[in-house]
């Protein structure tokens, strides 16, 4: 039998699973290989998620890296994770990219909550009083969207006609151009632009010219896109949890703080808050 070179503490990771190899029981020795073959940064995996994508058990991977000398799954993943940035990054793996975009409920739900509690967690109550505070206290309210974003417009229009009465502009409206709907904006008059996607120029213009005029600016935007001057910026986690859901878009987190917000402002409404 082949004399086995030693390992120390610096010894790569692929290293150390190719000096391995032939000591590996079958279940070990057809993870290895998947890694070697695909390849599976380690780093970007828990335990149990590369389990679940190379189809092996929780025990035999952490009796996978014990094999190989580490400690626990963590100290392999931690080296593993260095070696890959200092190599810089690799494409998703076909075994994880068929894992992420493999249909699981759970993931599902799990990811969008997280992506609401993400978007929440960024307002301050201040803030949010604030803006409840200037869409009550409105003469005009203007909700701006093109796209999936007019989708968001029209739930704001409804809920604060539903709540307190108001008429609100959900532009653009048919056969109205955009440049229509801002043109009586004035003074705590408020603009609310839904911009999840990034701004277009003529938006990025309208936005400028109502707050000239004197109104309050309210933009919705998700985390990636460049935002217009605004009194107030909020921004949805919108990011697919999977791949295969890259084209569709996620507005799901916008719609629950267009609710959010309204339910405020209504609440206020009936019980003003002391403004910060």
């Amino acid at each position: 039998m082949p004399i086995q070179p030693a390992l120390t503490d610096s010894t790569p990771f692929l290293a150390r699973l190719r000096q391995h190899l032939d000591r590996l029981s079958p279940t070990e020795k057809k993870l290895a290989l998947l890694i070697l073959d695909t390849p599976i940064s380690l780093g970007s995996y828990s335990a149990s998620e590369l389990a679940q994508i190379t189809d092996v058990s929780n025990a035999t991977i952490t009796r996978f890296v014990r094999r190989l000398g580490y400690e626990s799954y963590e100290a392999a993943r931690r080296q593993a994770r260095l070696e890959a940035d200092a190599a810089g990054q690799l494409p998703l793996p076909p075994a994880a990219q068929a894992s992420a975009n493999a249909p699981n409920s759970r993931n599902l739900w799990q990811a969008q909550q997280e992506k609401l509690r993400a978007t929440l967690a960024q307002i301050p109550p201040s803030t949010m009083d604030n803006m409840a505070a200037a869409l009550h206290r409105a003469p005009r309210i203007v909700g701006i969207g093109l796209g999936a974003n007019h989708l968001l417009a029209q739930q704001l229009r409804l809920l604060l006609q539903q709540g307190l009465g108001k008429t609100v502009c959900a532009a653009p409206e048919a056969g109205q151009p955009l440049e229509a709907a801002i043109a009586d904006l004035g003074a705590r008059d408020v603009l609310v632009l839904f911009a999840l996607g990034g701004v277009s120029p003529p938006l990025l213009a309208l936005t400028r010219q109502a707050r000239q005029a004197g109104a309050q600016v309210l933009c919705i935007t998700d985390t990636a896109s460049t935002a217009p001057t605004s009194d107030w910026l909020l921004r949805c986690d919108c990011a697919a949890h999977a791949p295969v859901l890259a084209p569709l878009a996620d507005t799901s987190a916008a719609h629950t703080l267009v609710y959010g917000l309204v339910a405020h402002t209504v609440q206020w409404g009936a019980t003003p808050f002391e403004l910060e």
